[in-house]
């Protein structure tokens, strides 16, 4: 399953990001090699936690911006 993971303060490095654990293997590994510091990983310990949401097709209009009133 497809899943968009984000981690504590991922926006720095570039997350949420699409994680497919048929595929990607290890979460934590995962979130390393895509560019997430493990001393962020290491420092909450125990106390780690990441966002997760299923990764679905969204329609091509879904985010195309800001509509326009038009008339």
């Amino acid at each position: 399953m497809r899943t968009y993971i984000d981690p504590p303060s991922g926006w720095k490095y570039g997350f949420p990001k699409v994680y497919d654990g048929s595929k990607d293997g290890d979460i934590l590994a995962w979130l390393v090699e895509q560019g997430y510091p493990q001393s962020e990983i290491d420092s909450l310990g125990s106390q780690f936690y990441w966002r997760s949401w299923a990764a679905t097709d969204q329609p091509k209009e879904f985010n195309q911006g800001i509509a326009t009133k038009k008339g």
